[in-house]
């Protein structure tokens, strides 16, 4: 039917397209900073931060306007038309079409967030989850496994004591992490000899933010593995249902909501200089480089372009499918685990398990070296 032939709208559907159109401009601005805060430090400008967090709400947000106004069939539709247009640089960052390549000497790497054996069932002690994890571990069978926030799970045990353990209970022959600078529990296992890397690299003597081996792989190659754990946001279960529970929030005063704020600014804005960090210590070596752990990060953040301009590839994009959150709290949607390579590496197949037990979820990529150290 024609505009000619179409019944004039009544006032009632004018002011509905009209709201709808005023939706689809604000659905546009809002992706368009979730796209943004890829370029923006949020050093220099914090705010785009809560847009490129949110990016999947904002997606979300800009279909259901876009179906609306094709409802309504309203020629407005092109402003939410261009919204998605701009979301496709985001999609492609946080939905993955990849698929799996076969190979007979693939080497498999899991890195995990352990939450320090603090389970969601807080019925389950620490010993109970360590135990859990460990199965786990086991079915899956990785050659490497890269923890972070590996604490204490047996009373009256030392850490040290924990990890030799751990390592005996699941078939790791070789375990490192740096004793002295050891935020976040960042441990690397192996079925296969480690070497720490050179002590006059920031990595060997004064990273706090991650540890870094040679993995010497026999007959499948060498490589470096680096684990990785960045400063998290520090936001509580309870502060997560307060600002769920909109009458309750308005009891707090907005002090809530307030405190949440200062808390995703100083994070975001303190992992920049961690990032620096690890990325300025990284050892002056040639050849494969994995880098994995927790990033606190999505994809749409400031670090996550940050490593793809040092020349890492999020190894998920590659082979991975679908979205694969990694957050298991409250927080859906979330993605802030990676496993990263650079082009020495070739991934495989990238697994993300839907293991219930620490708030984050396990992941694992098979991979092959396609260059020699």
């Amino acid at each position: 039917m024609s505009n000619k032939e179409r019944k004039p709208r009544s006032f009632f559907g004018k002011m509905i397209v009209f709201i709808l159109a005023v939706l689809a401009v604000i659905g546009v601005v809002a992706m368009a900073l979730s796209i943004a805060n890829s370029y923006v430090n949020p050093k220099d400008f914090i705010w785009t931060t809560v847009f490129g967090l949110a990016f999947w709400v904002i997606l979300i947000y800009n279909v259901v306007v876009f179906l609306l106004l094709l409802l309504m069939w309203s020629n407005k539709i092109w402003i939410s038309v261009v919204a998605l247009l701009i979301a496709i640089p985001g999609i492609s960052k946080s939905f993955s079409f990849g698929s799996k390549v076969k190979s007979d000497c693939g080497i498999r790497i899991m890195s995990y967030n352990l939450h320090n054996f603090q389970h969601f069932d807080a019925e389950i002690d620490k010993e109970q989850c360590a135990n859990q994890m460990m199965d786990l571990v086991r079915e899956q069978a990785p050659d490497i496994l890269c923890c972070q926030e590996f604490g204490w799970y047996k009373s009256g045990v030392s850490r040290q004591q924990c990890i030799e353990d751990f390592a005996k209970s699941v078939g790791f022959q070789y375990n490192y992490y740096n004793r002295k600078n050891n935020y976040g529990g960042n441990v690397i296992f192996s079925k296969y000899p480690l070497t720490k890397v050179a002590d006059d690299s920031g990595f060997g003597k004064g990273n706090t933010y991650g540890v870094m081996v040679s993995v010497d792989a026999g007959e499948r190659g060498k490589f470096h593995v680096a684990n990785v754990h960045l400063l998290s946001y520090m936001i509580t279960d309870r502060e997560i249902d307060i600002l769920t529970n909109t009458s309750e929030l308005q009891n707090t005063n907005d002090t809530i909501g307030k405190t949440v704020l200062h808390k995703l600014s100083y994070a975001f804005q303190r992992r920049s200089d961690e990032l620096q960090s690890v990325l300025n210590g990284m050892p002056p070596v040639s050849g494969p480089i994995i880098i994995c752990g927790d990033f606190n990060e999505p994809p749409l953040s400031y670090n996550y372009r940050q490593m793809q301009k040092a020349g890492f590839v999020d190894t998920f994009t590659k082979v991975g499918f679908g979205i694969k959150p990694t957050y298991a709290g409250k927080i859906p949607l979330l993605r802030i685990d990676y496993i990263w390579s650079n082009d020495g590496v070739k991934p495989l197949a990238f697994e993300r398990h839907r293991f219930k037990a620490s708030d984050h979820y396990p992941i694992m990529l098979d991979f092959e070296i396609s260059k020699q150290m």
